[in-house]
């Protein structure tokens, strides 16, 4: 069977703030680990929203992690860096169902500070701010695999 697009793709901030409603709906209804992945996703369709504007890569999860700490470093927002490595524990929870419902409420009352917090930094820093380093460094071994340089 094969869909019809529904309509035109959102952003990741859409998906973001979606996401988030979704989790909550998720924790009412008990369902900890789908509301722990929402609140996962969430997080990170916020970070792909700067990463997308800024053109910088976002393939891997530790893409995630050095982006946050960059825009944190660049804006002098050291809250974002931590808060995006507790976050990621809600995706630990998706595959191994080991934290309370209160864990993940208190996870998700977390989660809504982040596209803010974001949002603030990104503003605050230039738009022709340099990608992270590591960024570029695995955008280049990424070509570097397609052209058959690297194994």
């Amino acid at each position: 069977m094969t869909l019809a697009p529904v309509g035109p793709i959102e952003s990741h901030a859409v998906h973001s703030e979606r996401m988030l409603v979704h989790a909550e709906e998720m924790l009412d209804a008990g369902d900890r680990l789908q509301a722990s992945e929402k609140i996962w996703g969430a997080s990170v369709h916020a970070l792909k929203s700067v990463s997308v504007r800024r053109a910088w890569p976002y393939a891997h999860h530790a893409d995630g992690r050095v982006i946050a700490a960059h825009i944190g470093k660049l804006a002098g927002n050291l809250e974002i860096a931590p808060f995006f490595k507790s976050i990621e524990w809600m995706h630990v929870n998706f595959y191994d169902d080991v934290y309370s419902v209160e864990a993940i409420h208190d996870s998700l009352t977390e989660a809504k500070r982040p596209s803010r917090m974001l949002r603030d930094a990104d503003a605050a820093i230039p738009n022709n701010a340099p990608m992270p380093d590591d960024l570029e460094y695995r955008r280049r071994v990424e070509r570097a695999k397609g052209r058959g340089r690297l194994p």
